[in-house]
């Protein structure tokens, strides 16, 4: 029972004001099941590049990204280009 429970809670989506501001929820492209699939913009990490600025239209992307709930915490794990 606690690991039909647990399988449960992973596959569970991610409620939208849990995930970061600038994702974008999309359809599962796979059908996994697990999480939620997002579309997102994010930073390079490279502080010359004009993403830096943090400006949405500067950034790169849009990725998809799953965001899910393991070990009592949310994670994310790239998927691809849309």
């Amino acid at each position: 029972t606690y690991i039909e429970e647990l399988i449960e809670y992973r596959r569970q989506p991610v409620p939208a004001d849990e995930l970061p501001d600038h994702a974008d929820p999309v359809e599962d492209p796979d059908d996994s099941g697990k999480g939620t699939v997002v579309k997102e913009k994010v930073k390079c990490g490279d502080d010359s590049c004009k993403c830096a600025s943090g400006n949405p239209e500067d950034m790169h992307g849009p990725y998809l990204y799953r965001y899910y709930r393991e070990d009592g915490t949310m994670n994310s794990e790239y998927e691809g280009k849309p």
